[in-house]
């Protein structure tokens, strides 16, 4: 709240939980951090982005408490190859400038996901924050559960962002939600119904945390909606259905089929950001692509349920994981930040 208050009005839910605390103004935050332990390990995922953040990340800094930052990849970036090949020298220059400018707000460890964010890691942060290799937050829950590979169960689990129907993380770029539901939607439903029909199976929703409480079967013609353990409905799944869901992790993890849909309003170009995560998704995964606009054929859909293992064993160590030890991430901080001998 004191830093995107904006940002609220993507959340249906906040937890109630008596250690939750929330704060509107950065003097409000101050005064609780004061009553801090001395010896306290602070994970933070507050960088030095604007003016607010800054005075976070220095206030950590001047506690002299051990501070872990967080970029733990988990998903493709947005952009096209030839944007980040034009980009990537200024980047580069701008990213030198800033680590180094603002070294007297970085954390003493940042905590990585893939080779990829090892890489923003080490562009991103000064030298004197030492790099720990993890896992994304989701191939830490999966290397946490009981089970790694469930039995395939007789459906599809559609992994919902909530767009178009609720506010997003675009909230926080201030960008507008193009997609319009009474066509988006329509057409969705009618593709999954393409898929049943054609695959004998029945597609549940499983929605965004940050959507639960909200009314979500209207919008999938009274489809089952799946609340929480998005994990364990893509391992007992026979095939996973996504845009640009992070939880498309699972479907890596569980070696599930994968398909992602777009429609031709992202397909032109018009929504541009969406357009990118989705190509970026199926080029790095090898998931086909459909257009909920257009038809299809069972042939067509029945190939795409063909698994590039060769590419998604790349996207596991691109954006996964940076260990070869299947440590899920909270031994990882025990081991080597919290229990470390300095």
């Amino acid at each position: 709240d004191a830093l995107t208050p904006e940002f609220a009005a993507a959340y249906a839910n906040q937890s109630e939980r008596p250690e939750v605390k929330r704060f509107s103004s950065l003097k409000d935050w101050r005064r609780e951090f004061k009553k801090v332990s001395k010896d306290s390990v602070v994970f933070t995922h507050v960088r030095p982005i604007n003016l607010k953040c800054t005075l976070i990340c220095i206030a950590l800094r001047k506690s002299k408490l051990k501070t872990v930052g967080f970029l733990l990849g988990g998903a493709v970036l947005p952009g096209t190859n030839e944007q980040i090949r034009q980009f990537a020298k200024l980047k580069r220059c701008y990213h030198f400038l800033l680590r180094n400018l603002l070294l007297f707000a970085m954390p003493d460890y940042v905590a990585v996901g893939g080779s990829e964010s090892e890489q923003r890691g080490r562009r991103d942060f000064h030298s004197r924050s030492r790099i720990i290799n993890m896992n994304s937050f989701d191939y830490s829950q999966y290397l946490r559960g009981s089970v790694k590979d469930q039995s395939k169960g007789n459906g599809a689990v559609y992994l919902d962002t909530g767009i178009p129907a609720f506010p997003s993380d675009f909230l926080l770029m201030g960008q507008k939600e193009l997609l319009q539901i009474d066509t988006w939607y329509p057409n969705l439903n009618r593709f999954f119904n393409f898929v049943e029909k054609t695959l004998d199976l029945r597609v549940e929703v499983a929605v965004h945390p940050k959507h639960i409480g909200r009314e979500h079967a209207n919008l999938f013609s009274s489809r089952k909606i799946l609340i929480g353990n998005t994990w364990s409905n893509v391992a007992s799944s026979r095939l996973a259905i996504a845009t640009f869901s992070t939880s498309i992790s699972f479907a890596i993890c569980f070696d599930k089929p994968l398909i992602l849909v777009w429609s031709d309003l992202i397909e032109s170009g018009v929504d541009a950001r969406k357009k990118s995560f989705i190509e970026n998704f199926a080029r790095e995964t090898g998931a086909r692509i459909f257009n909920i606009d257009r038809e299809y054929t069972e042939q067509e859909l029945r190939e795409a349920l063909v698994i590039d293992h060769a590419k998604r064993e790349s996207y596991k160590r691109k954006y996964l994981t940076s260990r070869t030890d299947n440590k899920p991430n909270y031994q990882v901080l025990l081991d080597e930040v919290i229990n470390a001998v300095e």
